[in-house]
Formats: structure tokens, C-alpha cells, sequence
């Protein structure tokens, strides 16, 4: 039976230094190309800045600062594109029904890994990392008309060299969205399709969901403790 650890590693801190948005970005930005609101890279920083908002915001409770990442992170991120993608070659195998559940439950899995890991920095701690790392965008590529690279990288004062961040994103009716995020060119993405292919293929679809929901639930019985 295949195991699903979930480990990432040196991906997960990387993953938490993005999907925290400001936990590790700067407040102030080093020169980069100008952008504007409309395009892939204005859209990654706007990211930022709202969240960043949320860190220094002393007066908000837990429970809002979560729902207000969860409200940042549904409309920069096109969970949708990275749900298909983690299943790969495997989605065009499941049933509507199959892929209609599995989005939100992918949705739900990744915001609460994540957040679970925020939680555990006190608002102080995260607002010292902002104020003491730089995150510098360098540039945009276009992939075509609907996809886009923007590569940036983020300087953290307890490592010697940058961390090279990049956010491959897609144009969804007219909005910038991020669907996988690379650390020194490591994919969250494919860390997660290769470990859901180890079941998929060992255990099959039902198997997959099951580790899901027990994550998941871990993940919550935790948030709560």
C-alpha cells in the first residue's frame, strides 16, 4: 500500500514563505519593472501587499486573520488548475462527480497545511520577518496568451544566498491567478502529483481522497488544540 507522507521538506518551507504571502516578503520592495494590477506580475504583488495588511493588522483575532488569508488566497489562486494538475494524467480517469469533489477537498487541504503552519508563528515573529527579508521581482515572461512566469527572489537574513521564487500563473476571465509556485526550480506542484500518483496507481482514487480527509482533519483537531 502506498504511503502518502506529504513531506516536502525544503519545498514546504519555500511553500510556506509564498502561500504566507508576507511571512517572509518584504514591506519594502527592491526596484522591479513597473506593473500594473491587470498583468501577472502587479497581481502576484497585490498578493502581497494584502497580505501583509492582514500580519500588521495587531487588533484582528486568529480566526479573521485566517478567513481573511482563506479570502486572499480563493482569488489569487487557481486551485481549480492546481487540483487537475496534482492528479495529472490521472483526472481525465475520473468521473465528474469524482473531479467536482476532489477540487474543493484539495482546496480545503492545502489552505489548512498551510495556515495550520502560519498559525504556529506568533504575529510578532512573522512581522520581524518582514521587516528583515526582501523579496526583489526581476521579471515576466508570457507563455502564450493565458500563461505567464513571474520570477522574483527572496533574500532571508538567516540565508547566504537569495531563494529563487517563481509564480507560473494563468489568465482566468481577465484575472491573474497562480497555479504552482517553484522554489530554486522545484515545483510544489509536482512534488504533491508525484506522491498522489504513488497512491493513485498502488491504491486508486477512493484510497487518495481517504489520506486527504484524515489530513485534513489532523490538520483542524490541531487548529484547534
Amino acid at each position: 500500500m502506498a504511503r502518502l507522507k506529504f513531506n516536502l521538506g525544503s519545498v514546504a518551507l519555500g511553500a510556506l514563505i509564498i502561500f504566507s504571502f508576507a511571512v517572509s516578503a518584504s514591506a519594502q520592495t527592491l526596484v522591479a519593472p513597473p506593473t500594473s494590477p491587470n498583468d501577472a506580475m502587479g497581481s502576484v504583488k497585490s498578493v502581497i501587499d494584502q497580505s501583509i495588511v492582514v500580519f500588521k493588522d495587531q487588533q484582528i483575532s486568529a480566526p479573521d486573520r485566517e478567513q481573511k488569508l482563506r479570502g486572499i488566497a480563493e482569488s489569487h489562486f487557481d486551485f481549480k488548475e492546481m487540483a487537475k494538475s496534482t492528479i495529472g494524467y490521472h483526472w481525465k480517469t475520473l468521473t465528474p462527480a469524482q473531479q467536482s469533489e476532489f477540487v474543493p477537498l484539495f482546496t480545503t487541504f492545502i489552505e489548512d497545511a498551510y495556515l495550520s503552519r502560519i498559525e504556529s508563528y506568533s504575529v510578532e515573529k512573522v512581522n520581524q520577518q518582514i521587516q528583515s527579508s526582501m523579496i526583489q521581482f526581476i521579471k515576466e515572461t508570457s507563455n502564450g496568451p493565458d500563461y505567464s512566469e513571474v520570477y522574483s527572489t527572496v533574500v532571508l537574513k538567516d540565508r547566504k544566498d537569495p531563494i529563487a521564487v517563481n509564480y507560473l500563473m494563468r489568465n482566468d476571465g481577465g484575472e491573474w491567478k497562480i497555479y504552482d509556485i517553484t522554489i530554486d526550480a522545484i515545483s510544489v506542484i509536482a512534488n504533491y502529483r508525484n506522491q498522489f500518483n504513488r497512491v493513485l496507481n498502488s491504491d486508486g482514487y477512493d484510497k487518495l481522497v481517504s489520506i486527504i480527509r484524515q489530513k485534513i482533519q489532523g490538520l483542524q483537531q490541531q487548529a484547534t488544540n
